[in-house]
């Protein structure tokens, strides 16, 4: 498939910023002596696919047989989106920013490339569609993983009841299926654990019978057949039955199951209770917070009620700096590196040590202990002597990285005879090169955006809103909601969503409700519970940041 702004292979692989993960909570971490914790990531995936390829390399994803990777990958994709921006009106509607044909079939593809990077030689990955993108994606699939290693193309029947009273809504076909395309890596070295099911003979006979690849025995929610599935407030949940099934036949007890578009989480509990190692990523709030609560309740189901294994709650993209400034010189260093993108090295030249590379040139990082040690502030002379030191048998471009509050001068680059030397501040920089391209995290305003297909690239650090509301019983009143996201120095960001935890046991947030801000008209909702005592509210603006407020 050719078409314009398609990237060969291996530039999406080179092109693609990683990003360092920063860890927000652990669960459930007593009475465990474990080496692994399974992970939710928030984030873009396709950037925090790149950093679990750095795991992968690192020998850091290890499956129940030693083998490095991740040995299963289902995924459920967004399949178009339309993201509406308001004016100054809060009714109108300014323009539409869609993420449509090629430029989604690109923004796929990569997500794709990465994730077959990321499997084992002997995994397996399966991708949930609908009937309108299933033939293009059927075609990039077969390029990435090649044809020789296509198993399957399930058909879900889904039985979605499109009828009002006594009268079909649909005037053509009913449609009541979904596809999923069922790839391996490798041709003949791949996982498959036949299921059978159990067919009555005319005799009254029970035979074992293989499961084709036409499933019509697994309830959807909406179905007619009745899914009795946990039901969260996540649009598009799909039933544990569904992901069961691919979980028990391509993957084994302790390997990885990844699901990089997590949404409510079913693929993370399904593995959970066959006892595999997951990771779970998602770029929306809504979506970490339901996964959350989903792993934390299980021990209240009646049919597994046994608390979850160990997990961690990872930021990835969009970061505490005040978090990042507790870290001790090693992982400051190693954040600072990968935040942009840094290659490590330890490099010494002219007894000037260096930590790292950037597109070939060498980077020295000042973490805070070791400006404390040094008792100075980065300035003009501090950069002349290290010229004095090496001129420019490092190179003519040098990058430093440090604390924005370190520096003497506000230039973001500064030029000794033929070296240049490029200033990279955490928690931010305006060096235009580097931030160009910067798009930030996108919340949903309303139900039908939850799924929206988001690209976001580079990093930002959290910044609460101001928020200020009055109660009248169980009504909230929004006085003033100011979001102080800012992307190269712009405002952009207004209110997204409101999640509500109605019982706040002053430990974990256990999500109860969820708010729209498209929904709210005159800045006023009513919670959905008379007593608000104890009631967390979490606002969250469209690039993520929160603003936490217990009643």
């Amino acid at each position: 498939m050719t078409y314009f702004g398609k990237e060969s292979y291996q530039q999406v692989i080179s092109s693609i910023k990683r990003v360092p993960f920063q860890e927000e909570k652990v669960f459930n971490n007593k009475n465990y002596d474990i080496d692994w914790y399974n992970k939710l990531i928030f984030g873009d995936n396709l950037q925090v696919l790149k950093s679990l390829l750095n795991y992968k390399k690192e020998g850091k994803l290890v499956n129940s047989d030693g083998t490095y990777g991740v040995k299963l990958i289902y995924i459920d994709p967004p399949f178009s989106t339309r993201r509406d921006f308001k004016g100054t009106n809060s009714e109108q509607k300014a323009y539409s920013d869609k993420l449509e044909g090629v430029e989604f079939l690109e923004w796929l593809r990569k997500r794709l490339i990465i994730c077959r990077e990321l499997l084992t030689d002997d995994g397996s990955i399966y991708v949930h569609l609908d009937n309108k993108k299933v033939s293009y994606i059927r075609v990039l699939m077969d390029e990435i993983f090649g044809e020789n290693n296509f198993r399957s193309s399930i058909i879900w029947d889904t039985s979605i009841p499109y009828v009002s009273g006594n009268k079909w809504l649909s005037p053509n076909w009913i449609y009541s299926q979904a596809t999923i395309l069922y790839y391996t890596k490798s041709t003949k070295s791949y996982i498959f654990n036949k299921e059978y099911e159990e067919v009555v003979q005319k005799s009254g006979d029970i035979s074992k019978k293989p499961i084709k690849d036409v499933w019509c025995d697994i309830a959807n929610f909406a179905g007619f057949l009745g899914c009795k599935d946990y039901k969260s407030k996540y649009p598009t949940q799909k039933p544990e039955a569904l992901t069961n099934r691919i979980i028990s036949a391509s993957s084994n007890e302790g390997d990885i199951v990844l699901d990089c578009f997590a949404g409510s989480g079913t693929t993370l509990i399904s593995a959970e209770k066959l006892n595999r190692k997951w990771i779970g990523i998602d770029i929306g709030k809504l979506s970490i917070y339901t996964i959350q609560k989903r792993l934390l309740n299980l021990k209240n189901e009646k049919k597994y009620n046994i608390e979850c294994r160990p997990f961690k709650v990872y930021s990835a993209g969009l970061y505490d700096f005040n978090k990042i400034n507790n870290f001790n010189e090693e992982s400051w260093r190693n954040f600072a590196l990968n935040l942009w993108g840094c290659e490590s090295c330890h490099e010494i030249i002219k007894g000037f040590n260096f930590d790292g590379t950037l597109n070939g040139n060498f980077v020295k990082v000042y973490t805070p202990i070791e400006l404390t040690k040094m008792s100075a502030k980065i300035s003009y002379d501090t950069l002349k002597s290290i010229y004095e030191r090496i001129g420019d048998s490092a190179g003519s471009e040098l990058f430093i990285i440090a604390p924005k509050g370190s520096f003497l001068f506000a230039e973001d680059s500064y030029k000794i005879e033929d070296v240049e030397f490029n200033i990279l501040r955490i928690p931010y920089s305006l060096l235009a090169r580097f931030t160009e391209d910067f798009k930030m995290l996108t919340q949903p305003t309303n139900a039908n955006d939850v799924n929206n297909a988001v690209n976001a690239v580079g990093f930002d650090f959290i910044q609460p809103p101001d928020v200020e509301f009055d109660i009248s019983g169980n009504e909230i009143i929004i006085k003033k909601f100011i979001s102080k996201s800012r992307i190269k120095g712009e405002e952009n960001s207004t209110l997204a969503l409101i999640l509500v935890d109605y019982n706040f046991n002053g430990s974990y947030f256990n999500l109860d409700d969820v708010f729209y801000s498209d929904d709210i008209k005159d800045n006023k909702f009513k919670l959905n519970k008379k007593t608000i005592r104890n009631t967390m509210l979490i606002f969250i603006d469209t690039a993520g940041n929160e603003k936490k407020v217990l009643l």
